[in-house]
This record gives C-alpha cells, sequence and structure tokens, in this order.
C-alpha cells in the first residue's frame, strides 16, 4: 500500500470510528473533510455481508476493492461516463480480442505481436499496454477505462491477479483445484476459536527405545523411525491448542481423539525425569493460561481425508463434545491447510534435527545421521517430555503480525469480551474428559444370561441384572482410551445400565483398543492363541520375543509399553551402536535426588543444549 492509499484509508477509517462514537457530520466533515452523503456510502459499504456470512468491515475502506461478488456487468457501463463495477468485465465482454490478448500478457508474459515471453513485465507496463491496445480499438475518453481515475488499472490488476491465480490452480490436479476454490476462496477467519486445523505428521527420527522386559531379562531395544505427532492449531493466533503422540505405522482415531481431548481439557506439566530442564514461566497450553480458555469450543474443524479422520469413532465423539462442523480437504494438499503445516516445519527444524538420530528433512541433509554416528537411545517418559517442551515453547513465540506471544493473543480475545464463545456445557465435561469412545452395540446373552460382547471381549455388571428382556437391546457403548470399564445405555429409552467391568483376563493390565486390534490379528495369522489369565501382558511377552528373536514388531512393542508403563523416572542418554552388545551409554546423569546436579565427569545433557537454543529459534 503506498502512502497516498495508507492516507486515504486513515482517512476514511477515522470518520467511521466518529460515527461510531456519536459525533455529528458536520463535526465528522470539520476534521476529515468528507462529505455527509460520502460517509453514508462509506457506512453501507463497511456493513454489507460477506460470503463467509459476516460483515465486510474495514476491507470495503481500501481503495479500488468490491465488496459484491455478484454484478450486472451490462455494457452500458462501458459509455456511463463513470467507473462502475463491473465495468472491465463489460469491456471484455464486447470485445473478446482484447481480453485474450490481456491474458496472454498476464499469464503467459506474451505481448502482442510477439511469440516470446517477457517475464520482466510489471503491471505499469501491462497497463501502458492496455491502454494502447484500447486506443486501436478506437475507445476513447469518455468511455471506460478512461473515465477512470486510474483509467482502470486496479481493475485490471485485479482481475490478473485473479486469472494467475486460476492458472495456477488448473496445473495442478482438478481435486486440488476444487479444494482452492473451496478453502482458499473462504478467506481467513476474523475471530479466534473459528478455525482449527488437524493433522498428523512424521517426525524426522531414527531413535532407539529402551523397553523393560516381563520376564526379567534387562532391557529390549526397540528401533523407532515412525513417531506421529498429531497436532491441533487454532489458526487465527497460530497456537497448538492440543496434541497427541503416537508410536507406530500409521495414527488411528482414537490418536485423534486424544488430540481433540487435550485441547479441552486444562493442561498440566508434566513431571519432567531430567533434573537439567524445567518449564520457563509461560509456557503451558492455551486452556491452562485461564478458565475462560478451557473447555472452548470451535466452530470449524479442518481436516484432510485419512482414514482416522473418517472413522465414526473420531466423529461421534467430535459431535458429541465440540460439536464442530469437520471441513475435509484432500490429502497430501499443505497449501490447503498451511498454519499446521508451519507447526509441524517449526518443531522439525528448531527441534527434531537439532538432535542425533534425525533422518533431515531429505536423503541428501547434512544433518541426517549416518549408520556409525552416535544416536539416541531414550525411556519413553524422556520422549514425551522432549515434545511437550517443544509444543509448549512455540506458543510463547511471537505470533504472526503481531508483538505478542501466540498465548497472549488468545488470553486477550477473551480478556477482550467481544465475541462469546461456546463452551462445553457444565454437565456435560465430566464426559467429555472420560469418554472418547461412543459407540453402538447389543446385548447378547451366555448360558441364558444376558452379556455385553465387544470388542473381542465380554462385559458383566449388575445393571444387565436389574432389567428384565435385556437381550437383543441395541445399548451406546461409553469408554475412554482404557477399555476394562465401559458405560452402557439403552438406546430406546435413554435408561443407563451403569458400569460394565470387562471379564477377568483382560481386567488386571490397562490397554485400548489398538492392543485387541492387534490380538485380532495374531490369532488371524495363528502367531497367539489367548489362553492366558492375563491377556495384555500375555500379547506384550509374545511380542518381546519376536523383537528377541527375530527383530520384528519393535513398534508394535514400543506402543504396547506406552499403555501399560507406569509414570517412572527415566532418563536419556547418547550412545554408539554396536553389532553384537547394547550400546555404551555417555552423558549419564548424576543420580542425587537432592542436588540434581551432574557430577564431574559426566557431558552436559544434549537435550538441556536443544531446549536453550529453542528460546530465540522459535521467535
Amino acid at each position: 500500500m503506498g502512502e497516498s492509499e495508507r492516507q486515504d484509508f486513515e482517512r476514511k477509517k477515522a470518520a467511521i470510528d466518529q460515527y461510531s462514537q456519536g459525533s455529528s457530520f458536520n463535526d465528522i466533515e470539520r476534521a476529515t473533510t468528507l462529505s455527509r452523503q460520502y460517509v453514508g456510502y462509506l457506512l453501507r459499504r463497511c456493513t454489507q455481508i460477506h460470503s463467509n456470512g459476516y460483515p465486510v468491515g474495514y476491507f470495503a475502506l481500501l481503495k479500488g476493492r468490491h465488496t459484491v461478488a455478484v454484478r450486472r456487468n451490462s455494457l452500458d457501463k462501458i459509455e456511463s461516463g463513470r467507473a462502475l463495477p463491473g465495468a472491465l468485465q463489460a469491456l471484455f465482454s464486447k470485445y473478446p480480442d482484447l481480453q485474450e490478448t490481456m491474458y496472454k500478457l498476464v499469464v503467459n508474459k506474451v505481448p502482442p505481436e510477439s511469440k516470446r515471453a517477457d517475464y520482466r513485465l510489471s503491471w505499469h507496463h501491462i497497463h501502458e499496454i492496455f491502454l494502447g491496445q484500447c486506443n486501436l480499438l478506437g475507445i476513447e475518453p469518455p468511455s471506460y477505462p478512461f473515465c477512470s481515475g486510474s483509467q482502470g488499472r486496479y481493475a485490471l490488476e485485479n482481475w490478473g491477479r485473479r486469472m494467475i491465480s486460476e492458472h495456477q490452480v488448473s496445473k495442478s490436479s482438478s481435486l486440488n483445484a476444487r479444494a482452492y476454490d473451496r478453502y482458499v476462496g473462504r478467506g481467513p477467519p476474523s475471530r479466534v476459536f473459528e478455525r482449527v486445523e488437524v493433522d498428523g505428521h512424521a517426525l524426522d527420527i531414527n531413535w532407539t527405545l529402551e523397553v523393560p522386559s516381563l520376564n526379567g531379562d534387562g532391557i529390549i531395544y526397540c528401533k523407532i523411525s515412525r513417531l506421529w505427532l498429531i497436532a491441533l492449531l487454532e489458526v487465527r493466533s497460530g497456537a497448538a491448542i492440543g496434541y497427541s503422540l503416537s508410536i507406530g505405522r500409521n495414527y488411528n482415531a482414537s490418536d485423534v481423539t486424544c488430540a481433540v481431548q487435550s485441547s479441552l481439557v486444562p493442561w498440566k506439566p508434566r513431571q519432567l525425569t531430567l533434573s537439567t530442564i524445567s518449564y520457563k514461566p509461560g509456557e503451558c497450553l492455551p486452556n491452562a493460561l485461564m478458565p475462560e480458555l478451557s473447555y472452548v469450543c470451535y466452530d470449524e474443524l479442518w481436516l484432510d481425508n485419512a482414514k482416522s479422520h473418517l472413522s465414526d469413532l473420531f466423529l461421534t465423539m467430535l459431535e458429541r463434545t465440540v460439536n464442530a462442523v469437520p471441513v475435509f480437504g484432500p490429502k497430501a494438499s499443505p497449501n490447503v491447510r498451511p498454519h499446521i503445516e508451519m507447526l509441524f516445519d517449526l518443531i522439525e527444524e528448531a527441534g527434531i534435527h537439532c538432535l542425533p538420530g534425525t533422518t533431515g528433512s531429505h536423503p541428501k541433509d547434512p544433518r541426517k545421521s549416518g549408520k556409525n554416528e552416535e544416536r539416541f537411545i531414550l525411556k519413553l517418559d524422556v520422549l514425551l517430555d522432549l515434545i511437550d517442551l517443544l509444543i509448549v515453547r512455540y506458543n510463547t513465540g511471537i505470533a504472526p503480525g503481531t508483538t505478542i506471544s501466540r498465548n497472549e493473543v488468545l488470553k486477550r480475545a477473551v480478556m477482550r469480551e467481544t465475541n462469546i464463545f461456546r463452551r462445553v456445557p457444565q454437565n456435560k465435561r465430566e464426559l467429555c474428559t472420560k469418554y472418547s469412545i461412543f459407540e453402538e452395540s447389543q446385548i447378547g446373552q451366555d448360558r441364558g444370561r444376558p452379556i455385553l460382547r465387544w470388542k473381542n471381549a465380554r462385559y458383566d455388571g449388575p445393571g444387565l441384572h436389574s432389567h428384565s428382556n435385556l437381550v437383543g437391546q441395541r445399548v451406546l457403548v461409553m469408554a475412554s482410551q482404557d477399555l476394562r470399564k465401559i458405560e452402557v445405555v439403552l438406546l430406546k429409552d435413554g435408561s443407563s445400565l451403569g458400569e460394565l467391568v470387562v471379564e477377568k483376563r483382560w481386567r488386571d493390565t490397562p490397554h485400548t483398543v489398538f492392543t485387541r486390534t492387534a490380538l485380532r490379528s495374531m490369532m488371524t495369522n495363528h502367531g497367539f492363541v489367548r489362553h492366558a489369565a492375563d491377556i495384555p501382558l500375555a500379547v506384550r511377552a509374545h511380542i518381546e520375543k519376536e523383537v528377541v528373536e527375530k527383530g520384528r514388531q519393535q513398534r508394535l512393542l514400543a506402543r504396547l509399553l506406552r499403555e501399560q508403563q507406569s509414570n517412572s523416572k527415566v532418563e536419556m542418554k547418547s550412545v554408539s551402536p554396536d553389532a553384537s552388545t547394547p550400546p555404551g551409554i555417555s552423558g549419564e546423569l548424576a543420580k542425587n535426588n537432592t542436588s540434581h546436579s551432574f557430577s564431574k565427569h559426566s557431558e552436559p545433557d544434549v537435550l538441556d543444549a536443544l531446549i536453550d537454543k529453542l528460546g530465540t529459534t522459535y521467535r
């Protein structure tokens, strides 16, 4: 925006602000030199409703901006002697050869009477060629474009940029083109929590995870080359409002559900396992800043067509908690959801790529660790601490276009009280935090007694025996990530059957849907038969045997560890791999619980240096 355009905009904005404060038209005219009729015209433009359903606002005060998307391009506008909206389209309708010439000039950079492209053409040169072509067609004042103050330059430039954008989209696939029109054409959000983006990203790591053996055989080393980060990002402020991690080939609907839940429930700092690092003031997810930012619902949730996003498990949970509108887009289209991709890029460049054991962003990346270089061996708690620190430190960075942090943008938006934010009702918050799976099932029978078979296990409870004629009834099952206890509601009248407990062989060890799905796959492949007193532990023992003997199922074992582990103190080490024995450990922390200091001969921890480096990188 030039200096003259900026002054014109500020003069119009001052007139609108004075009118909203109750000033008279005479006072406004003395202060801004704008007449009463012109101020009324500006008010009508600013209060017009945009295609997104909100008023246009100050955008209508910019010079050369149109607020009405659909207009009649009558040929009478050319000879009206005024620059009316749609006059350029009417001119192109009357002279189609002129439109074809200007399209080649703008898009292909090919001037008239030339076959070679000139990529040095500026908009000033393009406008001069446009006026020259009008003169050749016999168009003279006061016809358009010569009746305009800019001689049609603003309209020509806007039309040209639109043609360039449409041409770039047409070069891609038809799916991406439709996505561009549907998403980018909607414009940015006008307020916070109007739009949230969610996606999963495979971190560029090649680390080794320590898994304690169930049989007392020491430590099992599992290579982790795929760690999925599922994050939710609020578009207006750019803040990460929730996340979850998944170890495996791909993430599933339960992982996305955990990420949505973390955006609602107030965040709590982790008990960090390394004494040399800690949370800095203000480092948290937004829902922990103030009570008004917890359990906030968002209007739109933008996501792609991944199977985990299309699953009934996730969509049902989304409807029953946040009640946001899912806006689906195509896979592998980062331009449709650029903000969440920016978050993943920052996490990679300022965090993961700074550590040994990274695979880099491409095969020739010099930061890529080789086979003979040092790599990390770490326990699961250290891995979770690292990701949590990276996420919360990202939120303390400066938000784009402001001078305050991303968390502070959301905090001030709530404190201003200019918008009414939807929040999860108080009576539904317990269900929101307690249950993440909502699924229909049917009550069966076992030896004449009613029983519920769900997810390859049997459930029983007093509620099944306090009602009559329950066999064959449809019920709604509500469960958390841990499937040992569920709550059942009859669909016909909404009466609750209370909590049901899983059969004894599933009851002792925490487990999720993933464990039962993996078990069913093993039974199908004749690799495991479930005859054990504790099936989840038996599954893990079977996987441990596969890892030790054949080196397979390492990611599966790491995921089972996360489901079953207790919150114990762990430490992170930098080691060099060896072919025969487990790698040696260097940089070990001194085990002093009172002073939490390093021993004199130990090296400083690499994670500590990384976290110190992030303070400036994220800003």
